[in-house]
């Protein structure tokens, strides 16, 4: 059952590799924030113009990129490995985090699985953003301060907490919440041993988080910005109309994505239900048995109502039995059988209360980030990501030992074909491929598309990887080549191309354009349901989608400086040469 897991794993990380290798980048921050590597790689250093608060926290990711490219030469399959290999550290960590307890090596194996089935990781791997990194930085730091110290002795184990702590740090300064939820999980445990685990595991944890708090405020000083304000990114002022669109946009969110449980994504929601009650109660005191018996039904329960009570808003139904997504729906009646068989694992082989109070407590401080800071994405929960895989992990552990025990092997078998089932069907979501403006993806789609020979030309594959994207960058592209001029637009994408040339604002009178060459405007939905987007009022959603910047229509009545369209795909994007 493990090679069978573990094999579904394997082809995850085999297939992201190729991708990776041959697939220019084409997520939307994973482009905004390369610009920093871009213009690290032909200058040097890591102070630019524009370069502020919300680049400068992520110094992991993008400086070594942009170190590599200044050794190698700018080829966007090396940035692409460099962030593929966090992939494989976050598999690898939450795989041992789970392995720790009772399970073993296959309650680590499904927590990998879980890791594919989740379509965050599995379309964020390589991507090129900070939330796997930051994600496999804090499952390392954990696996090094919960496991034993085996072979490495207290002294090494200390400093490899330090150096992945700071790491983790540097990675994105969300990796704070979830170091404090580690700090505060080594309290569990025998009394007697409790200062030498604070003194061997808590103060190198807290040293490397210090060395990475040390780089924001030396950064926060540097760049004239409060500290408080450096960690949330905030660089000036935000006015009342982005502060109201996010207030809008966090509000609608509580009430789909939070209340909705899909923070793993829709095939996992019953078991994550599952797994925190059965924690919750484990942790009480309560014996496994009894805890998985108020486990299932209340999960299966709780899978209905939290859905059903949550607003779905502008991403459409939530929960696992909405009837559009059929795999979700199938996939989760058939762990309904497993869960209530789990109460028959028996009571040695359960979990012990000790590992799933640790996981549920550094799990904890990050998805509380998360819910009060910015719950329109589910990714941003990544710090939380490897508490949260094994808890689930653990909980189909006793599912599967459980199935075993009343119905035999071959029942036992059942289970891991569901899961590996949700995982290979969770892999049309590789990578974000066939990305398209209404926010579907489909790999299957875009690998269709791009053919044998598509493989080999870096403009063929991000036109299959995102349509839209590759026929921006080709439209602009060839509107620079008429003129040597720069580039203004809204859309901080083209910073990755042209870093020298593109500058991204805000303009909103035709005079704006003037000591430019280029206009490129772009449109995308708020995100917001349309009751939302009436109450943010028009003034209020113009501040926070850009305004006339966003806006074909107005730059096409420019005379002075003349605004002449030269390529558009209506609805998403436009591209204007300017006439001096």
């Amino acid at each position: 059952m493990r090679r069978a897991l573990g094999a579904v794993v394997a082809l995850f990380l085999a297939a992201l590799a190729w991708v990776a290798v041959w697939v220019p980048f084409h997520a939307t921050d994973a482009l905004i924030y390369g610009r920093w590597s871009r213009l690290i790689a032909l200058e040097g250093g890591i102070d630019f113009p524009g370069i502020g608060a919300g680049y400068l926290q992520r110094p992991l990711l993008y400086v070594v990129q942009g170190w590599l490219w200044d050794v190698f030469g700018f080829h966007e399959w090396i940035g692409r490995l460099w962030a593929y290999a966090f992939v494989a550290v976050l598999v690898f960590a939450v795989w041992r985090v789970a392995a720790l307890d009772r399970g073993g090596a296959t309650a680590g194996a499904i927590a990998a699985v879980l890791l594919v089935a989740s379509p965050d990781v599995v379309a964020l791997g390589a991507a090129g953003l900070t939330d796997v990194p930051v994600a496999a930085m804090v499952a390392l730091t954990g696996l090094l301060v919960l496991a034993p110290d085996g072979r490495r002795g207290p002294w090494l184990t200390g400093v490899l907490i330090a150096v992945a702590a700071a790491l983790a740090g540097l990675a994105k300064v969300s990796a704070f919440f979830a170091l404090l939820g580690l700090g505060l999980a080594l309290l569990v445990g025998p009394r007697g041993e409790l200062v030498g685990r604070l003194v061997r595991r808590g103060v190198p944890l807290a040293a490397g988080g210090l060395v990475a708090l040390g780089w924001n405020a030396i950064q926060a000083d540097r760049t004239g910005v409060a500290l408080a304000d450096f960690l949330r990114g905030v660089e000036g002022r935000l006015s009342a109309g982005v502060t109201s669109y996010y207030e809008q946009l966090n509000a609608q969110s509580r009430g789909s994505f939070i209340a909705g449980m899909e923070w793993l994504g829709p095939y996992l929601t019953l078991p994550l239900l599952f797994a925190l009650v059965y924690a919750a109660v484990r942790i009480a005191g309560r014996p496994h048995r009894l805890a998985a018996t108020i486990a299932a039904p209340a999960g299966l329960l709780l899978s209905f109502v939290l859905p059903a009570l949550a607003e779905s808003g502008a991403t459409g139904a939530v929960g696992p039995w909405d009837l559009e997504r059929p795999v979700a729906v199938v996939g989760t009646l058939a762990l309904v059988v497993p869960l209530w068989l789990s109460r028959d694992c028996p009571e040695d082989e359960a979990p012990t209360r000790a590992h799933l109070a640790r996981l549920a407590i550094w799990a904890l401080p990050p998805t509380l980030a998360w819910i009060a800071s910015a719950p329109f994405q589910t990714r941003y929960l990544s710090p939380a990501w490897a508490p949260l895989y094994a808890l689930v992990a653990l909980a189909l552990w006793t599912a599967l030992r459980g199935t075993m025990a009343a119905r035999g092997p071959r029942w036992g078998w059942a289970v891991v074909a569901v899961l590996v089932a949700l995982a290979v069907v969770d892999l049309r979501n590789l990578d974000g491929l066939g990305s398209r403006p209404d926010g579907s993806i489909s790999a299957g789609r875009a690998l269709s598309e791009l053919k044998l020979t598509g493989w080999f030309d870096p403009d063929e594959a991000r036109a299959a990887a995102d349509p839209s994207l590759g026929a921006l960058v080709d439209a602009t592209g060839a509107a620079l080549a008429a003129d040597p001029g720069r580039v203004i637009s809204v859309d901080g994408r083209l910073g990755f191309y042209w870093p020298l040339r593109a500058v991204r604002g805000e303009p909103q009178a035709c005079a704006d354009l003037r000591g430019f060459g280029t206009l490129v405007v772009t449109q995308s939905a708020t995100g917001l349901d349309p009751e939302r987007e009436r109450a943010l009022g028009e003034e209020a959603l113009g501040e926070a989608t850009g305004g006339n910047a966003a806006d074909p229509d107005f730059w096409s009545r420019c005379r002075d400086p003349r605004a002449v369209k030269v390529a558009q795909r209506p609805g998403e994007f436009a591209v204007f040469r300017v006439e001096r």
